[in-house]
This record gives C-alpha cells, sequence and structure tokens, in this order.
C-alpha cells in the first residue's frame, strides 16, 4: 500500500535543476526523499530536505548495475515515486518491466520507451513536428562526411549539431559567436551517429519546461537566458510569457500520451515564430522559476493547467562570477543580466547544495581519464553529464 506521504527516490542529483527540484520537494513537510548519484560530491545530495544520500552505479557505463541499484533503493525504503532528472531515464524506461514486476504502488514518473526515443533522436523530433505542424527549420540529415560538407553549402549561413549530442556540445556553425570553433572536415558522421544541418535563423533562444500526467500539460513555463556560459548552456533564467511554447508542448505531449517531466528548446525569430528545435525528455532550468507549491502541486496533486508568469529570475552565482573574472570587459554586463535573480544552488536555508557544487568539481577528472584530452576545452560543461547520458545506442 502506498504511503500517505510521498517516498521520493530523485536520480542524479547533480544537475542545477535536479538541486532545485530536490530544494522544493525538501520544503513540503511529510516527504521522504532519497537523492542519488554516482559520486558523493554530487550538489543535490546535500540538500537539507535530503533524508537520505545514495550513491549508485554510473548508468552510462554500468546499466545494469544502475537499474539494480534502484530497484534495491525502491524495495529499501519502500519508494513510491521515482523522479529521473537527467538520461538515467532511457535507462530505467528500457527496464521498466523488471522495475514494475511486484511493485503496483511505485509510480515512475516518466514516459514509455518509444515516447523518449521519438523525441530524443533530433531528426525523428523534426519529422514529429512536422506531423503536428509545429515550425521547423529546412533538415538535412547527413550519415557520411560528404553528405555533410555538402549539406553546409547549403545555405549561406548554417548550423549543425550531433543527432544525439546534448548539452551544447557536439556543435557547428559558420555564423554567430560559435563560428569557426570547429572544422568542416572535423565532422564524421556515420549511419550509427549521424548530424543535422539546418539554415542558420535569427531570433532568440528559448526554452520549455513542463510537467505532465497521461498527455495532460498541469505545470509549463517558458524562460529565456539573458546570460551563457561560453555561448552555449545558460547561467541566468527569466521566464517569459509564451502560448505558442505551451501550445507545442501540449501537441506533443497529447500525441506521445506523455507522462513525467518534458522540455523544449525554440529559435523565436522576430515575428515571434517559434520554432522548434530539440526536445529534452527530462527537467530543465524551467523548473527553477516554478514556485516549490506550484511544483509538488502538479507532481502530487494536480488541478488543471498552471502556466508560470513572466518576470522570474534565476541564476547559477558561481558561473556568473566566473564568466565576470574571466572575461573583464563583460562583467558589467554579466551583472546586469543577473539583477534580480535568485541563487540556484544557494538557496534560503540551504547552502551545501552551493558548498558541494565547488567540490563536484573533482568529477571533472573523473570525466579526463573517461574522455581523454581531445574534449578537454569541453570538460567543464561535459564532466556534468558524461556517466549519465544516453548517447543513443541499443537498449536491449
Amino acid at each position: 500500500m502506498a504511503s500517505e506521504f510521498p517516498r521520493i527516490l530523485a536520480a542524479s542529483a547533480r544537475m542545477p535543476f535536479a538541486v532545485d527540484e530536490i530544494h522544493k520537494l525538501g520544503e513540503e513537510k511529510g516527504h521522504f526523499l532519497i537523492a542519488t548519484d554516482t559520486f558523493r560530491e554530487s550538489p543535490g545530495m546535500h540538500s537539507k530536505g535530503v533524508s537520505e544520500a545514495i550513491i549508485t552505479a554510473p548508468p552510462t557505463q554500468e546499466p545494469e548495475a544502475f537499474v539494480d541499484d534502484v530497484a534495491r533503493i525502491i524495495d529499501q525504503h519502500r519508494i513510491d515515486w521515482v523522479l529521473p532528472m537527467f538520461e538515467e531515464v532511457f535507462y530505467l524506461a528500457a527496464n521498466r518491466e523488471k522495475l514494475e514486476a511486484g511493485r503496483p504502488d511505485v509510480n515512475f514518473f516518466f514516459p514509455q520507451l518509444d515516447a523518449l526515443l521519438e523525441v530524443n533522436d533530433k531528426s525523428r523530433f523534426a519529422e514529429l513536428c512536422k506531423r503536428l505542424d509545429l515550425h521547423v527549420a529546412e533538415t538535412i540529415v547527413c550519415s557520411s562526411p560528404e553528405e555533410f560538407v555538402a549539406a553546409t553549402q547549403r545555405w549561406e549561413h548554417w548550423f549543425a549539431r550531433a543527432t544525439f549530442g546534448r548539452g551544447g556540445l557536439d556543435i557547428i556553425t559558420n555564423y554567430g559567436p560559435l563560428a569557426g570553433e570547429t572544422a568542416v572536415e572535423d565532422i564524421k558522421p556515420t549511419a550509427d551517429d549521424p548530424w543535422l544541418v539546418q539554415e542558420f535563423l535569427v531570433g532568440e533562444d528559448r526554452c520549455s519546461w513542463s510537467v505532465v500526467h497521461e498527455g495532460e500539460v498541469v505545470l509549463h513555463s517558458c524562460y529565456r537566458h539573458p546570460l551563457a556560459i561560453d555561448d552555449r548552456g545558460g547561467i541566468v533564467f527569466e521566464s517569459v510569457d509564451s502560448p505558442e511554447s505551451l501550445e507545442a508542448v501540449q501537441k506533443i505531449a497529447k500525441e506521445l500520451n506523455w507522462t513525467g517531466q518534458i522540455s523544449m528548446d525554440y529559435l523565436a525569430t522576430a515575428d515571434g515564430t517559434h520554432y522548434m528545435v530539440e526536445c529534452n525528455p527530462r527537467p530543465t532550468a524551467g523548473c527553477t522559476v516554478a514556485t516549490a507549491d506550484e511544483f509538488n502541486t502538479a507532481l502530487f496533486d494536480p488541478n488543471g493547467l498552471v502556466v508560470v508568469p513572466g518576470g522570474r529570475k534565476k541564476m547559477i552565482k558561481a558561473a556568473v562570477l566566473r564568466d565576470a573574472i574571466l572575461h573583464p570587459s563583460r562583467a558589467k554586463a554579466d551583472f546586469a543580466a543577473a539583477k534580480g535573480a535568485k541563487g540556484v544552488y544557494d538557496q534560503r536555508k540551504d547552502h551545501m547544495p552551493l558548498i558541494y557544487s565547488a567540490l563536484s568539481l573533482r568529477h571533472v577528472l573523473a570525466y579526463r581519464k573517461a574522455a581523454g584530452a581531445e574534449r578537454s576545452k569541453e570538460q567543464l560543461v561535459a564532466a556534468q553529464f558524461f556517466d549519465i547520458l544516453y548517447d543513443g545506442s541499443s537498449l536491449t
């Protein structure tokens, strides 16, 4: 029988949005919360609302051991809600039948594997959006270096990314601040690891995050990032009014009968058109601009749709300071972008995640050992998730 108050397992507690959600869950009296990750310095494992922190095997490198660890935690701690925070969700979904066996009262709050795969593959996601009459930039899928070179000659300004790339990595363009970082001839697409090339559209990057139950969106936020780290991931998040993003998520959630958290990236052009860029089948920074009450209600007691209003701001304070120190000429603009924003890691009466966000840099060493020196320039971003990432390979 399910407990009166939810007993929650939150996996991959390191990410800033995981820290935020764990903090929000911890604010609610009566919740029992287990936070897991693959290393002890994971910031979210040290939030004051965590009842117990547990180390698991890395899902990317040891998927079977990871699933066994999760099953054991569920049984030992009478867990009745499982909330994935990153791409470990693919390994859980692939083993859903095993996890559900003998556990009828556990709410595995994530979609079926088929739905996850539909949105994770950027080429399949583009086709899904076209089928639902959502705007998508013209796209060429490349499975060989020759196809890639030819595709980059299709437009004067173009943008390309790996089908299974994440976190602002594995991208190349000939226009904008990232132009020239990577040579075209260095990109080697294959049938198993294709790349997408699209016309470079000018506009504002926007993102959304939603909580969904059986195809119905119950909580939605859309946000922009006035400040990004190294022109890749946002470090300041400001909610904006965006009925276009809500309509897009509602269409996709209904089509896939989605249950769980879902996040989208868009390119909003000057005429207000929201071009679909990609889908992350997990939480992203949009959760940080929702309140604890909004989040807990959406999960455990939803009652209709709640849309986060525009004007709320959050930031990763350490990243803002890092950018200002590394680029003094940008310091004034950095602090202006962050003005009025509250911290994600350093929340009121819950400061240990901020301390551990610094200590967690030890994980960079583990990334270097696993990935080698050839990707050292991306180590701060890639080290966040190299052992909880799904790369599109077979899950069966």
